[in-house]
């Protein structure tokens, strides 16, 4: 037995020696024998006359390598080796590691002492560094970390530490990991989004990431309360606000991208947009978009390994949630005057990276009817509690009315502060930056103009030229970053998510107790339902950014809408369910902004997106869309008749999109038999208190006809002088700069001129469109003499003497038609030829009608070869209207001299059916009262409520009237 352990020291013996030789390449022979390969002299073990090796032996001479500051000085060889010579205590160590590894079969007796002792040597070393304080260890073992991703070996070197290292969270540790993220932190200022060696030190961090002490060291460097890893940087650097989360290492991380990181940085990009072709365009952003994709597809890597590790996953919402905190003033940033302000707050890049991020993170779960969606706690948006991330998420304007608090101590799962972060995160990259768009399209066509207005030569075009080059310069670069494939098909699916949850909560029976185990498909409507009181948790931002998304791809990127085509669906239920109902969704600007995100649909149009066919497909076949007539007028209505109605100029803007609709959606004989219907009720219903939707519809309707109309014909007669006024002497006596002030506001009346003629024609389209089909209520004594009044004025106008203050140059340029508008207005006299009511009416106004008027149109619709028939059908009208307005003044004679009290004090008319307003006393005709009604419930003396069935019929005046005229005739 003796014998068999002493052969065993002896194998041992000669392994531990071997070690010496063979990993760490020392030798303490001083002189080279012919058979050994090069080593480093270690004359402090020559004195031991060692007789056995062993691993004390090998950790001593292990320890005199590392104290040998010059190998090169003990090298004994004639050739220099640089392994052989390596002084750098990390980098030596690491290399005994790997040749430990390769002999680890020859060596397997020892191999697990040996591999311990290089690990301990290690780990001290870092925990110790003023043992090599004349070493950065930090940086070595940087390096070690970069070139471990291509060496497998170095790799197991540099994990074996961290597991040993990491067991216990010294300070120590702590102090050395913090120096390594400052090393990254420094190295990776200069690189671009496009870089390898950028990529490189994130594959560094994602390998990090596995020890969860690790990323906390991360995020509690990267946050700005607890900042010191910028203390390096020069004070005139130093961040303040919102912007110092950039000045951090993962801020940095983020703030790689195309688009300026520093205000007043020039963008690289698109550089001379004006002369670059289509294809200049799209190589440009091929180059930008391609490298894009691969940076933030491993920052989305980088993140996704940050959360899938529960013990770190709060410190990482924690960084993003204050992130927001510190940065909400970035959403107001777009539109304020003061150009300082834009240092105060982390960059655009920074939080496109970062909705990207988000995105990726809310994949698993973005899908349309996904039972995940059941996981998001609509709470969650107005907690006050610690629990939440986003700490004034509690602030934000809700869908509906929210009255109270809740400081409730509850926990909310991932997937509901992932979804609320992703889509602030959305509203305060993307969405905001749609919005710069818009603003800087906007400027660039004043800007074209202007140069258009000034011409080629004038001394201010090179100035102008500059500033369309640099706005060109932004608008694309902008719309580059927008339009990044990845972005856009994430978002999609985000949105198509929330639509269905958005739906399900609205279909939600209040105050449900029940667990949910799918999403609720919607299956009828209108929803009479009281609304889902979780409805008022949710922020408006939610709508807004969906809204903002269709309306962007609908703009700037027709041809990705061909793609989305499947989920349209989800978005026209969203629609259907919010549009046209205010118990659901307050805000009438974001119910009249659903609108547009219809409109996007509609084929038949270069301004649409999908194809003739799906469009089709949609208005015909979508199981709720019988109910789009309806919700169409109401939106119609409620932007105007809320209690929060909207300015009076934008609901026009609001209104175009649903005549865009209006118009298609009357092709289908299904939509033509609702809106039919909704016209029967309304008449048959005309004196309800609340005025019927259809009857509310035509009034704004004709209203709106009367003011546009009115408008663009005011605006042209105004361009007319201007153009004559630049014709006379006083132009030449004008300074340069008057004559700037004159071409500027000349330019804005051009505009709004323009504007009005488009929306005019527009609405005379619609109005001529509905009463081809629907005529009985718009003869109606309340409606009737309105419309009538209104044609009469405006063909005067057309046709009549004051035509020729119509007459401009460049009338094209204005888009004003008056052969259009003339043929359009006759078209629906023409509709109502049938009707006595309605001839009677025309013939009835004083103000405007006379029997030259419908000759002089008839002179026009000849002279812009109207169609025959139509214009033989007009001459008849206009005879039959004569004969009623020659029956009418032998009327009027007979009732000249009606008594005061028979007299209507508002229309001034002889009174068929006078009733008494129950707060003035005031006595009026019933259709005065009804026609008043529809702008105002209220008593036009005294202001106070006023509904139809309050009326007081005055039966015995009433009979009075009657005997008086029926004397007269007599």
């Amino acid at each position: 037995m003796p014998e068999t352990s002493s052969v065993i020291t002896t194998v041992d013996s000669i392994l531990y020696k071997d070690i010496v030789k063979l990993v760490l390449l020392c030798t303490i022979n001083e002189e080279p024998s012919i058979s050994s390969s090069s080593a480093v002299y270690l004359p402090e073990l020559v004195s031991l006359d060692i007789k056995e090796w062993t691993k004390s032996r090998v950790d001593q001479a292990l320890f005199e390598r590392l104290r040998i500051s010059d190998p090169s000085s003990q090298l004994i060889t004639t050739n220099r080796n640089e392994i052989l010579t390596e002084n750098r205590c990390l980098f030596y160590l690491s290399e005994c590691y790997q040749r430990l590894l390769r002999e680890r079969n020859y060596l397997q007796v020892i191999f697990d002492d040996i591999q311990k002792l290089l690990i301990d040597h290690s780990t001290t070393a870092i925990l110790l560094p003023d043992m090599y304080n004349d070493q950065d260890l930090s940086k070595q073992w940087l390096e070690l970390l970069i070139a471990s991703h291509d060496n497998s070996l170095l790799c197991k070197y540099t994990d074996h530490v961290n597991n040993e290292l990491l067991l216990s969270s010294k300070d120590e540790i702590k102090l050395f990991y913090k120096n390594v993220f400052r090393h990254i932190y420094k190295a990776i200022q200069p690189l671009d989004y496009f870089s390898n060696e950028l990529i490189s030190y994130i594959d560094i961090l994602i390998h990090l990431s596995q020890w969860s002490v690790l990323v906390q060291i991360i995020f509690e460097i990267s946050h700005p309360k607890t900042i010191s890893n910028r203390s390096s940087r020069s004070s005139d650097m130093q961040s303040a606000g919102g912007r110092a989360f950039q000045d951090t290492l993962i801020g940095s991380l983020l703030s790689k991208s195309t688009l300026p990181s520093i205000p007043g940085k020039p963008f690289v990009y698109f550089d001379k947009p004006k002369s670059m072709n289509e294809r200049d365009l799209e190589i440009t952003t091929r180059t930008i978009c391609q490298p894009m994709k691969i940076y933030q597809d491993y920052l989305s890597r980088l993140f996704k390994v940050f959360v899938k590790n529960a013990d770190v996953r709060n410190d990482v919402l924690q960084w993003i949630g204050d992130c927001f905190y510190e940065n909400q003033g970035k959403n107001k940033e777009w539109s304020s005057h003061d150009p300082l302000i834009q240092y105060a707050f982390v960059s655009d890049g920074f939080l496109l990276n970062l909705n990207i991020v988000l995105l990726n993170l809310v994949k698993p779960f973005a899908e349309p009817y996904s039972t995940k969606l059941l996981k998001i706690n609509p709470l969650y948006s107005i907690c006050q509690n610690e629990t939440v991330h986003l700490k004034e998420l509690y602030k934000e304007t809700r869908l509906i009315n929210y009255e109270g608090e809740n400081k409730d101590e509850i926990m909310f799962n991932f997937i509901t502060e992932s979804f609320y972060m992703s889509h602030l995160c959305y509203s305060y990259s993307v969405h905001r930056l749609h919005r710069i768009l818009l603003k800087i399209s906007d400027e660039l066509s004043r800007i074209r103009d202007a140069i258009k207005s000034h011409g080629i030569n004038h001394e201010n075009s090179k100035r102008l030229e500059e500033s369309m080059q640099k706005g060109l310069t932004v608008f694309f670069n902008i719309k580059c970053v927008l339009n990044e494939p990845c972005l856009l098909e994430l978002s999609n699916a985000l949105f198509t998510a929330t639509c269905t949850w958005l739906v399900h909560l609205a279909v939600c029976p209040n105050q449900n107790k029940k667990l949910e185990e799918q999403i609720h498909v919607i299956t009828k409507l209108p929803l009479t339902s009281e609304p889902n009181q979780q409805l008022s948790y949710v922020p408006e931002f939610i709508i807004e950014n969906i809204i903002g998304f269709i309306k962007f791809i609908n703009r700037y990127n027709k041809q990705y809408f061909q793609s989305i085509a499947p989920s349209i669906k989800e978005y026209v239920d969203l629609i259907l369910v919010f549009m046209g109902d205010a118990n659901r969704l307050r805000n009438p600007h974001l119910r009249a902004s659903l609108a547009e995100v219809l409109e996007a649909i509609l084929p038949d149009n270069d301004s649409r997106t999908l194809n003739n066919s799906f469009a089709e497909t949609i208005f015909k076949e979508h199981p709720l869309i019988e109910h789009l007539p309806r919700v169409l007028l109401d939106v119609f209505v409620s932007i105007e008749l809320t209690g929060q109605a909207v300015a009076f100029e934008q609901k026009f803007s609001y209104r175009r999109p649903m005549y865009e609709i209006l118009e298609y959606m009357w092709k289908f004989d299904k939509h033509r038999i609702q809106i039919q219907k909704l016209a029967s009720y309304a008449e048959q219903h005309i004196e309800d208190a609340e005025a019927p939707l259809f009857l509310r519809f035509i009034n704004l309707l004709m209203n709106d006809a009367n003011f546009l109309l009115d408008e663009a014909l005011t605006y042209m007669a105004r361009l007319k002088q201007n153009q004559e006024e630049k014709e006379r002497d006083e132009w030449n006596q004008m300074s340069e700069r008057q004559r700037e002030e004159f071409e500027n506001t000349f330019r804005h009346t051009g505009q709004i001129a323009r504007y009005m003629n488009i929306m005019s024609i527009k609405t005379l389209i619609i109005l001529n469109m509905i009463t081809q089909n629907i005529q009985s209520i718009f003869c109606h004594p309340a409606i009737c003499e309105r419309l009538t009044a209104m044609l009469n004025y405006f063909l005067q106008h057309l046709v009549g003497p004051k035509r020729r203050n119509l007459k401009v140059r460049d009338l094209n340029e204005y888009l004003f038609e008056p052969s259009k508008l003339v043929a359009k207005v006759t078209d629906i006299y023409l509709n109502f030829a049938e009707y006595d009511q309605f001839c009677s009416a025309v013939s009835n106004d004083g103000m405007s009608y006379n029997e030259q008027l419908f000759p002089q149109a008839i002179e026009v619709l000849e002279r812009i070869r109207h169609p025959r028939e139509r214009i033989d059908a007009f001459l008849k009208l206009g005879e039959h209207i004569k004969t009623i307005a020659d029956q009418h003044k032998e009327d009027d004679a007979i009732y000249s001299d009606a008594p005061e009290e028979y007299i209507d004090q508002i229309s001034s008319i002889l009174m068929n059916d006078p009733v008494m307003l129950p707060s003035s006393r005031t006595i009026l005709d019933r259709s005065t009262v009804i026609r008043l009604l529809l702008d105002n419930q209220i008593d036009p003396y005294t202001r106070d409520p006023l509904h139809m069935q309050d009326v007081i019929p005055q039966n015995e005046l009433k009979h009075s009237i009657e005997q008086w005229k029926a004397s007269r005739r007599s």
